[in-house]
């Protein structure tokens, strides 16, 4: 019998010191081993489970987000705004001021390809809240209601509308058309892109942050198919 001395770097930590001065007085070189092997294993598991719980976290987020974006008819137009819907029309100046929507909003036809901020500005000035529900409105099929529907829902964190039968579906229903003006008070509007760039679909730029994040928690490259 006979015991081995080690002559170790000790830690500032009291704590891994004395750990590490019981190992030596047993003498016992495969217990150090193993006590770096256990320490080094537990910083890699609460790495991974970090970067589950950043997956679980995108995860949930595209859920939420594939629920936000729905194309309505006249009776669930009707509906959304008897529970707040803000409503934006996109129909031009000129029909808006015949008819609209109960509290609508008059933006430009071109409100889908404008600046961000400009838009932002916009619906800012019209009193709406992206971060609730929004109704957009146009004419039957509008090309236009359609792109800013889909714009908004890119950019927003609430959920956005869209009145495929538009104002004509809305009358066809027996719902009432207004001359007045919009009262809403102004809402300051801070609009945020997460478009994934051209050449990629949004999932696709999702997967890109995410990898990039993994790589950055777990130590190495995360190979996208």
């Amino acid at each position: 019998m006979f015991t081995t001395s080690y002559r170790l770097g000790f830690t500032r930590n009291p704590l891994t010191n004395q750990g590490l001065s019981c190992l030596c007085l047993f003498g016992h070189e495969h217990l150090i081993t193993l006590y770096w092997t256990l320490r080094h294993t537990l910083r890699t598991v609460c790495r991974m489970m970090k970067s589950i719980a950043l997956l679980f976290a995108v995860f949930l987020s595209q859920l939420a987000h594939a629920g936000q974006a729905s194309a309505v008819s006249a009776d669930d137009a009707h509906s959304a705004i008897a529970q707040g819907a803000f409503v934006v029309d996109v129909r031009g100046a000129r029909a808006f001021a015949v008819g609209h929507l109960p509290q609508a909003a008059a933006l430009p036809t071109d409100a889908a390809v404008m600046p961000l901020q400009n838009l932002a500005a916009l619906l800012s000035q019209a009193g709406v809240d992206s971060s609730r529900t929004v109704l957009v409105v146009g004419d039957a099929g509008d090309a236009n209601a359609q792109a800013l529907w889909q714009r908004l829902t890119k950019v927003t964190s609430g959920r956005v509308l869209w009145l495929v039968g538009g104002v004509q579906e809305w009358q066809m229903r027996g719902f009432a058309l207004t001359t007045a003006l919009n009262t809403r008070a102004p809402v300051p509007q801070f609009l945020t892109s997460f478009e994934a760039p051209a050449s990629a679909n949004r999932m696709a730029g999702s997967r890109v942050r995410t990898s990039a994040l993994l790589e950055q928690n777990l130590g190495f490259k995360v190979a996208l198919n």
